[in-house]
């Protein structure tokens, strides 16, 4: 329930609700709050400053999203960025963090605001912003896929910009132009976006984290391992995807590591699935979490398992 603000108008309440219990002087005036009355519920403790011209509810609840709409509010042209718009917009790998990272252009004059990392660029532009609802501003998708490179550790970041690309936030396409725009040695980041953009090799992206590690690890001991490979089903002609694979040898890796693996209907549909791919001739390796513990002797196994495959005689 909301908590009831004494001394506001009703459109300056309904602003509050819709702003994360967060308002500006401008937004006071148009919501019929004048400057006198405003320093009176400042001094009521209605109201309290939390930054020049921004106002904070004083009944309400400190929380992540309010800092980032007072910041916003703030600093008009910044945005939010880094771990702090992953974490907001549900992106996999993010490392806590407990300063917001926040965009601002390069040479304005910045307060010091505790829990605030500000990051200065030159290259601040309305492309690269995006309104989110109640009043937060983020870094665009492809963005943030850029700024975040200077935060994350390389197997981290490919993973982000896999986990862009399967729910379609942004096209190679936009990440090839964006490393173009902002690319050069003196950004912090940079050489990582630009070896993980080579990564992708136009290849499908994994659906999961576990299957960019695993994957990796398997390249890395020279399999050439393909991403979602689409194949028909023998049993209903619908098409059934491999996480991980070889398709030049019928060989593929489902990693059952998501909860509905677990339940019944969805063992019944892995093992259905399982007996189709063998109808087509595929060799199947299952992986589980607990497998995914150690990946290293993991992947040494599977290695083992593909070789044993490529000198079958159904497929030499």
């Amino acid at each position: 329930m909301p908590v009831p603000i004494p001394g506001l108008t009703d459109a300056a309440r309904q602003w509050l609700r819709d702003h994360h219990d967060v308002i500006t002087s401008a937004a006071l005036d148009d919501s019929g709050v004048g400057r006198a009355t405003t320093r009176r519920l400042v001094r009521r403790g209605v109201l309290q400053r939390d930054q020049k011209g921004v106002f904070v509810a004083s009944a309400s609840r400190s929380t992540l999203e309010q800092r980032c709409v007072a910041l916003c509010a703030a600093h008009p042209a910044g945005f939010v960025t880094g771990p702090t718009a992953g974490m907001l917009l549900g992106l996999r790998r993010m490392p806590r963090s407990a300063a917001i990272h926040f965009s601002v252009r390069h040479g304005v004059h910045l307060p010091k605001v505790t829990g605030v990392q500000f990051r200065q660029t030159t290259a601040l532009s309305p492309i690269d912003r995006v309104h989110r609802d109640h009043g937060i501003v983020t870094a665009s998708w492809v963005r943030l896929a850029f700024d975040l490179a200077a935060d994350l550790p390389p197997l981290d970041h490919l993973s982000v910009l896999q986990q862009l690309m399967h729910e379609m936030k942004v096209s190679v396409h936009e990440l090839v132009a964006i490393e173009r725009r902002l690319g050069h040695p003196a950004r912090p980041g940079s050489g990582l976006f630009r070896r993980n953009l080579e990564r992708l090799d136009g290849s499908r992206p994994n659906e999961s984290h576990p299957e960019v590690v695993l994957g990796e690890a398997l390249r890395a001991r020279g399999i050439p391992i393909e991403n979602q490979t689409r194949l028909v089903r023998a049993s209903n002609g619908r098409t059934a995807r491999v996480d991980l694979a070889v398709p030049t040898v019928r060989w593929g890796i489902e990693l059952d590591i998501h909860p509905e693996h677990r339940t019944f209907d969805g063992h019944a549909s892995d093992a259905r699935r399982t007996r189709d791919l063998h109808a087509l001739e595929w060799q199947i390796e299952p992986v589980t979490e607990a497998d995914m513990a150690d990946v290293e002797k993991l992947a040494d196994e599977l290695a083992r398992l593909y070789h044993a495959r490529c000198r079958h005689p159904s497929v030499s």
